[in-house]
């Protein structure tokens, strides 16, 4: 796949000793990313794995389904600017997130979110690659390693990208697991566990959460249910935003297909 040869910016600024301003876009070039990706041993495993959504002889392929996920992501950074999108974008700019920085951040984790799943392992125990502690081989864990090991060098500069990227691929499927342990025993997540998700990705309020709040809106390539995303929105706004007195907008189906 052709990069689209943009370059991300992180809303950040360094001086150097000229006094000369030099931002992430001097320091990260999507297009050089995509490349790396899509050229990796990863990559050509996923194009020679079935993706789970699909029959075995349906021909699609986990890498058809990153690319799907990427497309959408795109899709929905295009979205006019009223109703559902409108309230969102706006509240992306409350939180002081350029939109621009984080379609592109979302852009790369799209085509990595799902690429553990050829090599997941639910019932390995192993280190995790950033804390150390013991971890279950799941796919969005293997997705971080996957992440680690493709992007790590072009990453050490740019810590900020690196952890929302990297956190955001490893939890990109947490609100589903929440959401069958709601159907099997009917917990809801409180605040503090939330909090706890947020804060993984990024430390100021809410901004974590939306990076998988808008994920989760491109991520449904080959689901025919998406009341999980429904409940996402629905409980994390009750049970988080409500109690910051953050406003979230609630999307309906027909906003998210």
């Amino acid at each position: 796949m052709k990069g689209i040869g943009l370059q991300i910016r992180c809303g950040k600024e360094y001086f150097n000793s000229v006094n000369l301003k030099i931002t992430y876009t001097d320091m990260f070039n999507l297009e050089q990313i995509e490349n790396k990706i899509t050229q990796s041993g990863w990559w050509q495993k996923a194009a020679h794995t079935v993706d789970c959504h699909y029959s075995n002889t349906s021909g699609v392929m986990l890498s058809h389904h990153l690319e799907m996920v990427y497309h959408n992501i795109g899709l929905v950074f295009e979205q006019p600017e009223t109703g559902f999108y409108g309230n969102l974008f706006d509240l992306v700019r409350q939180l002081k997130i350029n939109k621009e920085e984080i379609r592109n951040e979302l852009k790369v984790i799209a085509l990595l979110h799902d690429i553990g799943k050829t090599e997941e392992d639910k019932s390995m125990v192993i280190s995790h690659p950033i804390t150390g502690k013991p971890a279950h081989k799941r796919h969005g864990l293997v997705g971080l390693m996957a992440a680690m090991e493709i992007l790590g060098p072009d990453f050490e500069s740019i810590p900020v990208m690196k952890k929302h990227i990297y956190r955001t691929i490893e939890l990109h499927d947490i609100s589903y697991g929440l959401f069958r342990e709601y159907k099997a025993n009917s917990d809801i997540p409180g605040y503090d566990r939330w909090s706890y998700i947020n804060n993984k990705i990024n430390s100021s309020p809410a901004a974590g959460l939306i990076y998988l709040l808008i994920f989760k809106l491109a991520d449904i390539h080959g689901h025919d249910d998406i009341h999980d995303v429904l409940w996402f929105y629905h409980t994390v706004k009750a049970n988080y935003f409500d109690i910051l007195n953050i406003e979230l907008p609630i999307p309906t189906e027909a906003d998210i297909r």
